[in-house]
């Protein structure tokens, strides 16, 4: 993970709504450019009472080599890495950054397209909207949740990228506060005329389970709904071993040693974090690298990721959140 990360300098920021920010991020220049595609997130570390916390903040701004690379980032409640991140962070800081992941980007750049963001996750469909209207999309429609207005974010840009698109963008707010939960029926309305559209989701799990379920009454095919799902469990809990005998898996952290228990069919940072171990995580699924660490004893189970190549897995890394231990016993070291 550590030859991964690289050190990008705050150049601006903004307040986004009444507990949100979005931080402006600059490139020294002396490593290769980070190049991500609409939709991506960046995994930011936070340096918190001593501990490296890493967490995964959607890129707003357009994917154009040279100009600050904008993450959106919103206060969660106990957060300990949001909350740091909106209260102490400032122009000039810098912070490091594993490169730009994640899948969640247009199957279909151009074609009529239907999103659904509750909250921040406005981040990733704002540039998913931006991009599919730069590709000629004729139709582009957002509902977009909110608990109140006062929370509401990226405001401001979606009234720019809305009359910009010359009618080509509708949007929809909806303020919980005012107006309830959003109904099926109401969900369910906002795809009307976007049959053979695709669909995009981010937001809380409560959120997109309903919009799913909208979605599925409208008759969208499930290949054309696409969610955003951060720390999203990639276990299938129908692959796992029904039987067997845990493992034992003893991993460095920061110098210290622990022994953990392994469970059949358990991923190897399930087994960690339920045993209270400060193991670096952020995504869950396999996509920025940040639970990257060394097998140095013992046989693993790899997932499918998006990070690892064949160099890597041959010098031993592997990612802790898509593994699964092969053998009675293992040993990890994180860098």
């Amino acid at each position: 993970m550590a030859t991964r990360a690289q050190s990008l300098t705050i150049t601006d920021i903004a307040p986004q709504g009444s507990d949100a920010i979005l931080l402006s991020l600059g490139e020294s220049g002396e490593q290769p450019p980070l190049c991500f595609r609409p939709g991506q997130y960046l995994t930011l570390a936070a340096e918190v009472n001593g501990d490296e916390l890493w967490r995964c903040y959607s890129i707003t701004s357009e994917p154009v080599i040279g100009r600050p690379i904008s993450v959106l980032v919103r206060r969660v409640a106990g957060g300990r890495a949001s909350n740091w991140l909106c209260d102490n962070t400032r122009p000039g800081d810098q912070l490091r950054a594993l490169p730009p992941a994640g899948r969640f980007t247009l199957a279909r750049p151009g074609q009529p397209v239907l999103f659904y963001a509750g909250g921040s996750g406005i981040a990733p469909v704002f540039a998913l909207a931006r991009e599919a209207l730069a590709q000629g999309a004729s139709r582009v429609r957002l509902f977009y949740a909110n608990r109140d207005r006062a929370s509401a974010m990226l405001l401001a840009e979606l009234q720019v990228l809305q009359v910009a698109s010359a009618g080509r963008l509708e949007i929809e707010h909806w303020y919980d506060a005012e107006q309830g939960l959003p109904a099926q029926a109401e969900l369910e309305r906002q795809a009307h005329g976007l049959e053979q559209a695709d669909a995009y989701l981010c937001g809380p799990e409560p959120f997109m389970r309903a919009a799913v379920a909208a979605l599925v009454a409208c008759g969208f095919d499930a290949a054309r709904v696409h969610r955003e799902d951060f720390g999203a469990a990639v276990q299938n809990a129908e692959e796992a071993a029904a039987d067997g005998s845990a493992a034992a898996l003893t991993v460095q952290i920061k110098g210290q040693i622990h022994t953990v228990p392994v469970q059949p069919g358990e991923l190897l940072l399930t087994a960690m974090l339920r045993a209270g171990l400060p193991a670096p995580h952020a995504c869950k699924v396999g996509e920025c690298a940040s639970c990257m660490c060394r097998l140095q004893a013992g046989e693993v189970q790899r997932l499918d990721n998006s990070v690892l190549d064949e160099d890597d897995v041959a010098a031993g890394w592997l990612l802790a959140c898509s593994s699964r231990a092969a053998s009675p016993v293992l040993r990890l070291r994180f860098s």
